[in-house]
Order: structure tokens, then C-alpha cells, then sequence
């Protein structure tokens, strides 16, 4: 029998495949922090996580009987990758499980950021109307900075350019689109051609950061930033100076450095959109990631072990 960890809430339809497989015995065990999961993992020849549970060198030296992590999700910074593959142990995710997911965000973003319709929608809660104090932008027109044309930068991609957007792209590597017109060019050039700018980026050592202060400096005067990818790809310090410094300017947050604490002053903002990280949070896409890790998870121990 397989024995199977599962520390994150996954779709009923995802337990319900653990359940109803023959060779299989779960259990769940939500919210334990680094100490506990370190002392129960012991047993167990999978654990399936999201990006809540943190998988640490001490969690995995306590790991006796691991052979896989399923990351129900595309980000793996929150799974030590270097100890588990010294160790042997398959680390699985699921990348494009939740593209269509996090680009209608970001795509909700572009409108609610042009309309400023968060702002809008308080005040009238409010009873105060203030109709001269809104006047947005079409987003007709305007230029979309893609930083990381991926699955689901791809997917923004088409979806603005539906909208009558032009569309510039930053990626490492040439990105094929022959379906959208688009132009890939140099950091710089898309960050100060930008009305909008959203990211989609992997967290890696590359990547931490790699907007600050002075990329901040290259955009335009009233622009658009939007992250949806990992809070730690933002300076979130310069960040703060800038949206202060040019109230002109604007942000869109569904990730920060520290979660589940997160910078307060940064996302209580007034040119500042701030959600809890819900970009993947929706029915659809969490039943389609936990039901993939979960068949992946059990496709590779049963392919590498026949018996546990």
C-alpha cells in the first residue's frame, strides 16, 4: 500500500481519487508548520502540497520512506529541490493546470486598474459619489508588458490582444506565437514602452528581484505594474517608494514577500489593488490541478514501486 500525505487542501474530487484507489491509504493534515510536518512525515511514500506547506531540508531528513512530492501547482520555491533530488525523492507540479486561472485575473486586473474600480466601488459602499474624481483609460490601444511568455503569459497575451492591445514580450528564450502579433524585446524597452506591465516568472535566484528600483524608474509616467507570479520577483521596498512617489502610477498584488504576512503599507496603498494570493482560486482550476497531481503522483509511484 501506498501511503500518502496530503498537507494543503486539494478539490473533494482529487481526495475522492485517493480514496477509491485499491493500493492507497491518505490522510490529511492541514496547516502544519515546519516542526510538526518534520515529525509526521516519517511514514508516508508521498505528501501532496500547495504552496502553503514549506518542504525543508529538516522536514526531508525526517522523510524515511519519501519517494515523491506532488506540488499541486506550477511554483516549487516552497520545496527544498536540491536535498530532495540528492535524496532521490521525484518532486512533481503542475504547470499550466491554472494558466486560464490566473490570466482572467490579470485580465480583470488591466480593467480594474484603468477604471480604478475597486477605489470606485468603496467609496459609493461609502454613500459618497464622486463620479469627477474617476477618469480612467481605454485599454484599446495601449501596450501590455509581458515579462515571462510562458503558458500563461501566452494566455494574457491572446486574451489582451482581443481587447485591441499591442503586445511587447520579455522572455529568456524566443517565444513562438503565430496566432497573436507581438514583438519580444529587451527588459528596458518593454518596461518603458509599458502601459502595462504584468509578470509571470518562476521564483529563482535569477528572477528575485529582478524589478527594483531601477527597473521601476524606466516606466512611464501613469503605468501599470501587475504580479500574479511570486511577491519576491518585486523589490517590494522600491516598490513602495515609487507607487508613493508617482500616485500617477499603479500596482495589482495578488502575491507578496512572507505570505501569509504580507507588507501592509504597500497593499493599504490607495493606487495599490491587493488580494491574498487568489490568482489560481477558482473552482475549475483547483479541481483540474489537484486532480492532476494526484494522478501524476500515482502513475510514478506505481511505475518505479510495486510495493511499499
Amino acid at each position: 500500500m501506498y501511503k500518502i500525505l496530503v498537507t494543503d487542501p486539494l478539490a473533494e474530487s482529487a481526495l475522492k481519487l485517493l480514496s477509491d484507489a485499491p493500493d492507497v491509504t491518505f490522510e490529511t493534515r492541514y496547516g502544519l508548520d515546519e516542526d510538526a510536518l518534520a515529525q509526521e512525515i516519517a511514514p508516508f511514500n508521498a505528501v501532496l502540497v500547495r504552496s502553503a506547506t514549506r518542504i525543508t531540508r529538516s522536514v526531508l531528513e525526517k522523510a524515511e520512506n519519501l519517494k515523491v512530492i506532488g506540488r499541486a501547482g506550477s511554483g516549487v520555491d516552497n520545496i527544498d529541490l536540491e536535498t530532495a533530488r540528492g535524496m532521490g525523492i521525484k518532486v512533481l507540479n503542475t504547470p499550466g493546470t491554472n494558466a486560464p486561472a490566473v490570466a482572467e485575473l490579470t485580465i480583470g486586473y488591466l480593467f480594474a486598474l484603468a477604471r480604478d474600480i475597486a477605489r470606485a466601488d468603496h467609496l459609493m459602499k461609502q454613500g459618497r459619489w464622486e463620479k469627477k474624481a474617476f477618469k480612467g483609460i481605454e485599454l484599446n490601444d495601449r501596450t501590455l508588458g509581458i515579462i515571462g511568455c510562458g503558458t500563461i503569459g501566452k494566455m494574457v497575451a491572446r486574451k489582451a490582444h482581443a481587447l485591441g492591445m499591442h503586445i511587447l514580450v520579455y522572455n529568456r528564450s524566443e517565444v513562438v506565437m503565430k496566432d497573436v502579433p507581438f514583438q519580444q524585446v529587451e527588459l528596458a524597452t518593454l518596461l518603458s514602452r509599458g502601459d502595462f506591465v504584468t509578470l509571470h516568472l518562476a521564483l529563482s535566484d535569477s528572477t528575485r528581484h529582478l524589478i527594483g528600483a531601477e527597473q521601476l524608474g524606466m516606466m512611464k509616467d501613469r503605468s501599470y505594474l501587475i504580479n500574479t507570479s511570486r511577491g519576491e520577483i518585486v523589490d517590494e521596498a522600491a516598490l513602495l517608494s515609487w507607487l508613493t512617489e508617482h500616485p500617477s502610477c499603479g500596482a495589482a498584488l495578488d502575491v507578496f514577500c512572507g505570505e501569509p504576512d504580507y507588507n501592509t503599507a504597500l497593499a493599504a496603498l490607495p493606487n495599490v489593488l491587493a488580494t491574498p494570493h487568489i490568482a489560481a482560486s477558482t473552482d475549475e482550476s483547483q479541481e483540474r490541478v489537484g486532480i492532476r497531481i494526484v494522478d501524476l503522483t500515482l502513475e510514478y509511484l506505481r511505475s518505479k514501486y510495486i510495493f511499499l
